[in-house]
């Protein structure tokens, strides 16, 4: 599938409608999937987060050292942190993600290719908080945090990010598991955004918008592309890796290193 690529400072994709949308409908439970490749797991990386560019007020789906992580703060009071107890990212490769809001006081769940994942809860204050308490959020991103309450950009994804999508209803365990197998559920689906034609959602019409530079789309994103391309946090290509090109022509074999 088509994937937008980011890695530089300040590059995102701004998703406010989608954000407004979900603070009106005040949503007491969601789904939040994705297929993402990063170049490491040593950063923080926003899958998609939703601020107040006035108070410190948030939700969002991170990458953190190789852990999904979710956190929420809600008028500047931390409501959970949420994160997988094992590292479950791996660089340079395709993984499905998702987090589900069920709101039974657990916290939120996280499955990566379409397999739930222990978790361990830091912070419980609410582990039931969503949209319907966090009523000032106004700013929506793929690729990057809204949370410092001054509509400041932070912790950047690099890498590749498609198939973002955006459920108002809590998944089952079998939905997510269809979803990474290619099975896409329309019921309660509020936003998709395929990359298929721009950031278009082809949902519900919360069209994304490109902020920066380092945000291309592709049709195809792999280990190669990755290696080459990223490192954090100047988007330059690394210099660690050795890489060997062999070429056949009527002579024989040439090889570049």
């Amino acid at each position: 599938f088509p994937v937008t690529i980011g890695g530089n400072v300040d590059d995102y994709i701004q998703v406010d409608a989608l954000a407004a949308a979900r603070t009106a409908a005040n949503d007491t439970v969601g789904t939040i999937i994705a297929w993402i490749n990063v170049p490491d797991i040593t950063g923080t990386y926003n899958i998609v987060g939703f601020g107040d560019k006035n108070v410190v007020e948030f939700i969002e789906f991170n990458v953190e050292a190789g852990k999904l992580a979710a956190r929420c703060t809600d008028a500047t009071v931390a409501q959970f942190v949420c994160a997988t107890t094992n590292v479950v990212i791996k660089p340079h490769v395709w993984q499905h993600v998702a987090l589900v809001q069920r709101a039974d006081g657990n916290g939120p769940e996280f499955y990566v290719n379409g397999v739930k994942q222990a978790q361990t809860n830091t912070t419980t204050t609410d582990l039931s908080e969503w949209f319907n308490n966090c009523d000032g959020i106004d700013s929506g991103r793929i690729g990057a945090a809204n949370k410092a309450g001054d509509d400041s950009v932070t912790q950047e994804f690099a890498g590749g990010i498609g198939d973002v999508k955006y459920y108002n209803t809590a998944l089952t365990a079998q939905n997510i598991l269809d979803d990474f197998n290619g099975t896409h559920l329309t019921t309660g689906c509020i936003s998709w955004y395929d990359w298929e034609e721009d950031y278009i959602d082809g949902v519900t019409g919360h069209n994304g918008t490109n902020t920066g530079s380092g945000i291309i789309q592709v049709p195809a994103y792999n280990e190669f592309y990755s290696r080459l391309c990223f490192s954090v946090p100047a988007n330059a290509p690394l210099t660690a890796d050795n890489i060997n090109f062999s070429a056949c022509d009527e002579i024989g074999y040439r090889d570049w290193k």
